[in-house]
């Protein structure tokens, strides 16, 4: 039992020594081509360097508008809009071509939506700063335009609506008056069997005409509502041109270089010592 346990001493602590071993041989072949390694590193950091500052800048002029809330008409063609239907228009060429003109490069263009709201973000990369924020511009004032005359058009037909609510509200008040007006007559008059008959017809016309009342300030109530509920487009952040690119991004791409070169280096290093110890030969 005393042997076993000396024996399988006598086996970790070999196996420690092998490590050991190994260890140094690893850092020994690190050593051996340090100036190869070094050599691929540093040729990979002037390869990321060279790149990250011959490349174009990119800058991204930003801006944040809501397109509002409002219907379009009953009979209109046109969808209703929504946060889904403005990011297509303003994606569109047609949106482009009438407020840039054609053969302007829009692929950099980028809208979108803030979740759960009406509120769409816009971005235009652009080598450009200042023609990206005129860009940016042109083309919110021509999507504001065009989508204003549906609001607009939407206002007024609200308006028109409750303008003629108020008319025939005006008009069941006035029966109303009238109304109550014949019946204090015919009570004054005296009760007879035909002034009995005029009274509850004149009744029935007085229920009527003040339950018609009821649904016309109803109806009124609900425009006055769906009135200070629309909203137009508004631009809750204007386009403004950014003082630094976010492309390329220099310090990483300088940082990645010198990692992967440092990563190749030591790759390269390894193989070129077990070729050098293990040389391969060809036999005829």
């Amino acid at each position: 039992m005393v042997k076993s346990e000396k024996t399988s001493g006598s086996y970790s602590s070999t196996d420690v020594y092998e490590d050991e071993i190994d260890l140094r041989d690893l850092l020994l072949v690190l050593w051996k081509w340090r100036k190869l390694i070094l050599a691929i590193f540093l040729v990979s950091l002037l390869i990321g360097a060279v790149y990250s500052f011959a490349v174009s800048p990119v800058y991204q002029v930003q801006a944040k508008i809501s397109i509002g809330s409002f219907e379009s008409e009953t009979n209109s063609t046109q969808p209703k809009m929504t946060p889904e239907t403005a990011k297509e228009i303003l994606l569109s060429s047609d949106l482009q071509e009438e407020a840039w003109g054609a053969g302007t490069n829009a692929e950099g263009l980028n809208v979108e939506i803030v979740a759960d709201t009406n509120i769409l973000e816009i971005t235009l990369d652009t080598n450009d700063p200042q023609q990206g924020e005129v860009l940016l511009n042109k083309l919110i004032n021509f999507f504001d335009e065009r989508e204003g005359v549906r609001y607009e058009r939407s206002k007024e037909l609200i308006n028109n609506d409750l303008q003629r609510t108020e008319e025939e509200l005006q008009e069941v008040n006035k029966s109303i008056k009238q109304t109550r007006e014949l019946l204090d007559k015919l009570s004054k008059a005296g009760l007879s069997s035909t002034s009995e008959i005029q009274q509850i017809g004149l009744l029935d016309s007085l229920s009527r005409f003040t339950e018609q009342r009821e649904k016309l300030l109803e109806k009124k109530l609900e425009s006055e509502q769906k009135l200070n509920s629309i909203e137009g487009i508004k631009v809750l952040e204007k386009p403004e041109a950014p003082s630094s690119p976010v492309r390329p991004r220099k310090k990483m791409n300088i940082t990645v270089a010198g990692v992967l070169g440092l990563m190749v280096g030591v790759f390269v290093a390894f193989t070129v010592d077990y070729f050098r110890r293990n040389p391969f030969v060809l036999r005829g």
